[in-house]
């Protein structure tokens, strides 16, 4: 009966479980949609402006592989880069102050904010179910990671802080590997990020001399053991994929007008594939991060869009200090303050792609810093 009476403990806390863990995104997707707007969905000025010959383009379509992407994934790709964005952020917070006071609730909170907006602004298109099973699962295990994270940090963590007293060699090696992973994330998915390397050196750290023993014994216990779980799901992600997914398309073709070959001529990874003459040339460049840093050097050359991944529309963040004057050719999405940091603000803009030329030096110019392109 003992034995039977813990068995029925165990299946009711498992059932426990998987309810709490299928009710977030639920509940996640509520408080969104609850909290943000409706969104403008009047066609962007601009769209069709300078669109390429039809057969032209039909003809790209149909010959360049992988040339067209789906153009709902420019907005559909925002949440993930959200979950990029609180790790660039919780590295910018901790390497000055302690990781009890980031705001963890605030980044669940604007993670499924974000995920409601781009429910709203991808609407017109159809059902993409991959791209939300995913984004249901990556929302799922950012709410759980930052609620224990802050779980812990206000409660163990608060503690150690006071008995340490000051900052350890401890804490001065997480923070820059937070920052290492928030670097790593612009480029690499996290499942490739080297945890078990990072816990390593963790626990190799020296503690200083004032440092006690404390504060750096119980970040080495709990980062140390944060660190084991994350390689081993990692490790779990990456041979599930690898077994059931095709590799993930890491470039983009960009049909462009103005000197291409000369543009591009220097940029690493970059091939031009196709010159259509008046009607400009395609090249494929690697996505992400990479392709949002060369927009504007490309700009700089001479260089408009006509299409990029065969789409005329694309997302697009910039960082400001105040309210930012929307350019013509696009349209605000969302604009909100930094959690960890009030004083800088994030805005969402969709751009017509042909009208990238103007609109990324005219947002630079009025004191912004292009964040993203979101390229499919």
């Amino acid at each position: 009966m003992f034995v039977l009476r813990w068995l029925k403990r165990i299946l009711k806390a498992i059932v426990w479980l998987v309810v709490t863990v299928l009710l977030i995104p639920i509940l996640g997707l509520t408080y969104g949609w609850l909290t943000t707007p409706a969104l403008d969905t009047t066609p962007l000025p601009g769209i069709a402006e300078g669109a390429p010959p039809r057969e032209l383009a039909e003809k790209a379509r149909a010959e360049i592989p992988g040339y067209q992407r789906p153009e709902e994934s420019t907005f559909l790709t925002y949440p993930e880069w959200a979950i990029v964005y609180a790790a660039r952020e919780y590295a910018g917070y901790v390497k000055d102050n302690p990781p009890s006071g980031f705001p963890y609730w605030s980044y669940i909170g604007r993670f499924w904010q974000d995920y409601a907006m781009v429910i709203r602004a991808s609407s017109a298109y159809p059902l993409n179910w991959q791209n939300h099973q995913m984004l249901a699962v990556i929302g799922t295990s950012h709410t759980i990671e930052h609620a224990i994270q802050w779980a812990y940090e206000n409660t163990a963590g608060r503690v150690t802080e006071a008995i340490g007293g000051h900052r350890t060699a401890a804490d001065a090696y997480q923070a820059r590997v937070a920052a290492d992973y928030a670097a790593f994330l612009d480029q690499v998915p996290w499942y490739q990020f080297p945890y078990a390397e990072k816990r390593s050196g963790l626990l190799a750290v020296e503690p200083a001399a004032n440092d006690g023993a404390v504060r750096p014994n119980e970040r080495k216990l709990a980062f140390g053991l944060a660190d084991t779980i994350k390689q081993g799901y990692a490790d779990l992600i990456k041979q599930a994929l690898a077994a059931t997914s095709d590799p993930a398309m890491l470039d983009i073709h960009v049909w462009a007008r103005g000197p291409v070959g000369e543009a591009t001529r220097g940029e690493p990874d970059t091939l031009l594939e196709r010159d259509h003459g008046a009607e400009g040339a395609v090249f494929i460049t690697k996505r992400y991060q990479v392709f949002t840093e060369m927009i504007p050097r490309l700009i700089e050359k001479g260089i408009s869009f006509v299409e990029i991944g065969g789409n005329d529309e694309i997302m697009a963040t910039v960082l400001s200090n105040s309210p930012v004057a929307v350019p013509e050719g696009a349209r605000e999405l969302f604009a909100y303050p930094l959690p960890a940091d009030q004083a800088l603000r994030r805005t969402g803009l969709v751009v017509a792609v042909r009208k990238l030329h103007t609109v990324v030096p005219a947002l630079i110019k009025s004191g912004a810093r292009l964040e993203h392109v979101y390229d499919y």
